[in-house]
């Protein structure tokens, strides 16, 4: 039985939904959060490995990607459930965040993803300033979703705290506004 693209999208948000409920009743300390916990990690490490093996062309991005996911989810389980050799999950994320980052500003800032018959009349400047605002907004929104989380939550991953996050989130936002740009996938 084949899983369409469809499918494996729906099961992996159900996926993410039961590993933030698990967060809930981790959280509540209502009774068998372990169940959703596990059951979510497992669910996304699955769900997003089938819809990584479909995905062609892969780029190193894509790869970054599902290391960055899998050490996470490791991290996740093990920090959650206090589980031994907890540490080892924790640099491997750094390691994997650290990573996905300089592959992301790469193939944002300087990876065109078209070819310039696409675009004939966007010139250089216009693509690098469209980069620039891709990666100021994402950095922007990476940082104030995941910092807010991290300072509900008070995880730390090292100097990565929920303090960092948010200050880099921010001063993110607030550059894309002092320079102008436009999100122009509106």
């Amino acid at each position: 039985m084949i899983i369409s693209r469809l499918q494996t999208r729906l099961y992996l948000r159900l996926s993410i939904a039961v590993a933030i409920l698990g967060i809930l009743f981790k959280l509540m300390h209502w009774p068998y959060p372990w169940i959703l916990l596990v059951s979510g990690t497992l669910g996304i490490s699955i769900f997003y490995s089938l819809r990584f093996s479909v995905k062609h062309p892969k780029t190193l991005l894509d790869y970054s990607k599902l290391f960055l996911l899998i050490a996470f989810l490791f991290h996740y389980i093990f920090r959650v459930f206090h589980l031994a050799y907890g540490y080892v999950f924790t640099t491997l994320t750094q390691f994997a965040f650290v990573l996905f980052l300089i592959l992301y500003v790469r193939d944002v800032l300087f990876l065109k993803e078209y070819n310039d018959d696409d675009h004939p009349n966007e010139s250089s400047k216009n693509s690098f300033q469209k980069g620039l605002s891709y990666l100021l907004y994402g950095t922007a929104a990476i940082g104030i979703i995941i910092g807010a989380q991290f300072k509900i939550l008070h995880w730390e991953f090292g100097f990565i705290t929920g303090n960092v996050l948010l200050t880099i989130g921010l001063l993110a936002a607030a550059v894309a506004v002092v320079l102008g740009l436009k999100d122009t996938e509106a």
